[in-house]
């Protein structure tokens, strides 16, 4: 099973391998990863206003990120800091791309760093947390977690957060409270019911993570991956409709996720659709799928097409041809 530790502002990481029979904990980003925990940051901190003090460094920082200019993204930051050593945005965002990247020592630096002025900065410590759980150390981790929480007693951010560490420390009850009490702080969140879904899918209830899942789902409803797996749970529990639903959006919030478009074309394919099957795969190939597997099932999808148009061109052929033993003269008098 593979995914990506997680760092806040997301509650979750990386998705599994998506087969009905992997119920392990797993954890997942939200959105488009990095650039909604910048994104996410501006919510907690708020833009600069005008160009003081190194905001405009900062917002600069920030617009390059979005346009997927990292390494000048990272120089904006960087002469931020220097404007403005007491500002956490700029170093919060730096660290933030180090833990990204793999750099944990650096970015554990910068946490500190944030740390040394602001010891209440709840997102630090919860990100201080994940990077100890990524380099072995548990125990630390789950202190961590549990400090940033007692910071903040509103945030559900931090909160979900602990729910899926404790969701991949096969520790599912605890982490079922926890969750909960992410939605109690946080009624509108998304994380909360999602690591119910994951907590029921990993118990294997499968109707429950359904339920759960799309109540995610309707409270974000940009979340791709709960809506990927609401479609994987609605296909185990026989609603091929539901599943197909889901998967559709999926595809709509991200076009270039190629294993969306390939599902898809094959639950078409099931259902003989094969215009609807042919589209699909032909998104998924452009989209980056496994060539193989869409040249494999795009042979098939394009054979029974020629069959159909076949068909359909013999069946036009016969119109106006005389029944077996009909005079011919009759049948073409009008």
């Amino acid at each position: 099973m593979t995914g990506r530790q997680e760092i806040l502002r997301c509650g979750r990481s990386g998705p599994g391998n998506g087969r009905k029979t992997d119920r392990r904990p797993w954890c997942r980003t939200v959105g488009g990863g990095l650039a909604l925990v910048l994104t996410g940051l501006l919510v907690l901190w708020g833009c600069s206003g005008g160009s003081g003090g190194g905001g405009s460094h900062f917002n600069r920082g920030v617009d390059y990120y979005g346009k997927g200019r990292v390494r000048e993204s990272i120089k904006e930051y960087r002469k931020a800091v220097r404007q403005n050593p007491n500002d956490p945005r700029p170093r919060f965002n730096l660290a933030v791309i180090c833990q990204d990247e793999g750099r944990f020592e650096e970015a554990e630096e910068l946490y500190r760093s944030i740390l040394e002025r602001y010891p209440d900065h709840a997102p630090a410590w919860a990100n201080l947390a994940a990077i100890r759980e990524k380099t072995g150390d548990t125990e630390g981790a789950e202190r961590y977690y549990r400090h940033a929480m007692s910071l903040d007693r509103d945030d559900a951010a931090v909160v979900s957060q602990f729910g899926f560490f404790l969701v991949r420390s096969d520790r599912g009850e605890e982490a079922e409270a926890i969750f909960r009490e992410a939605i109690r702080r946080d009624p509108s969140g998304s994380n909360g019911y999602y690591g119910l879904g994951t907590v029921s899918w990993q118990n294997g209830n499968t109707r429950d993570a359904l339920r759960y899942y799309e109540l995610a789902a309707r409270h974000n409803p940009k979340d791709l991956q709960a809506h990927v797996k609401a479609a994987e749970a609605a296909l185990e529990l026989g609603d091929r409709s539901r599943a197909v639903r889901h998967l559709k959006r999926a595809a709509a919030i991200d076009p270039a996720r190629g294993e969306t478009h390939l599902q898809l074309g094959r639950l078409f394919m099931e259902d003989q659709m094969w215009k609807e099957a042919r589209d699909a795969v032909e998104k998924a190939r452009s989209a980056g799928a496994s060539e193989y597997q869409c040249n494999l099932l795009l042979s098939t999808i394009y054979g029974r097409l020629a069959e159909d148009s076949t068909r359909v061109s013999g069946s036009g052929a016969d119109e106006g041809r005389p029944a077996e033993g009909e005079d011919p003269g009759k049948a073409a008098s009008p």
